[in-house]
């Protein structure tokens, strides 16, 4: 019997990697771009796919954990941009958080929340019937994500500079951290073809040592979030832990304040890496004797 290979992909606002296994081995890759249609253009994910294909090979099957994937017409037209790279493989699409349930839960009851450049909550009951909340995009929703976090900081420093709101240390840093003489270039940053990634990556800076506003930002965003994951609770029934993960729990300030507004559920910080966890469980699928 031929061994059949698998290339897995994990794709977010900002990052994909990637694990490809075959009877020869296995690799692992990196790409520091999203894949979230809100953001790129079909012409562009064909050529990042491109891409991974001439860096890895072709694989028999791919299966695709994406951000932006849970509605059935961007899950076709992710589908499709892979097909067109990968002309000939099986593929399967799926959304990024259902991906970290599969890699984090498994099977059976379990709740996930994502926090990185978007935030979504999922779960399954005993009958594995999924409960979705949250993830409908960076301009309609994604509290307590990344992306909100410094977008909210960013709108802040505007009204600053306006003369609506007093000032606070955090505009320093925006400053800084951007490279800009004045709180309206920021204004900028949206023209630029990666502005996800680029508004996404101050949250990190703004966790580290977070000021008054920092602080007021981040309870809004994690309250919002914690109301959704109590939502999904109430339908999938008590989890003993709730797995998150995303560069937003990598804060300990960010999990401490999460775990308070949950009321004393229990969180755990999965820290695995979803693309090499699923490339594992359908090549060990595919090819059991």
């Amino acid at each position: 019997m031929s061994i059949k290979s698998v290339i897995s992909m994990d794709g977010g606002g900002t990052h994909l990697r990637v694990t490809a296994i075959s009877g020869d081995g296995q690799l692992r890759k990196s790409y520091r771009t999203g894949v979230n249609l809100t953001a790129v253009s079909m012409e562009y994910l064909i050529s990042i796919f491109s891409m991974v294909k001439s860096d890895l090979w072709m694989p028999d099957v791919i299966v695709a954990a994406f951000s932006g994937a849970g509605d059935q017409e961007r899950k076709d037209k992710l589908s499709g941009a892979l097909k067109t790279a990968f002309y000939g493989a099986s593929i399967e699409v799926m959304m990024d958080i259902e991906g970290l349930y599969r890699a984090a839960v498994g099977s059976g009851r379990g709740v996930v929340v994502i926090s990185g450049t978007g935030s979504t909550v999922y779960g399954h009951d005993d009958e594995g019937t999924p409960f979705r909340s949250g993830g409908w995009g960076h301009i309609f929703d994604d509290e307590g994500s990344s992306f909100w976090m410094s977008r909210e900081i960013i709108t802040c420093a505007l009204r600053y500079r306006d003369g609506l709101l007093p000032h606070d240390p955090i505009f320093d840093l925006l400053l800084e951290f951007y490279s800009v003489e004045s709180i309206e270039k920021l204004v900028n940053l949206t023209i630029i073809q990666d502005f996800k990634t680029k508004i996404a990556s101050f949250s990190k800076v703004a966790l580290e040592q977070p000021t008054p506003l920092v602080r007021e930002i981040v309870d809004e965003g994690i309250g919002l979030l914690a109301r959704r994951t109590l939502k999904v609770l109430e339908k999938t029934g008590p989890v003993d832990s709730i797995s998150v993960h995303g560069g937003s729990f990598q804060s300990a300030y960010y999990r401490e304040r999460f775990t308070r507004a949950l009321g004393g559920h229990k969180i755990s910080l999965f820290e695995g890496n979803v693309d090499e966890i699923l490339a594992k469980q359908v090549f060990d699928t595919l090819n059991r004797s």
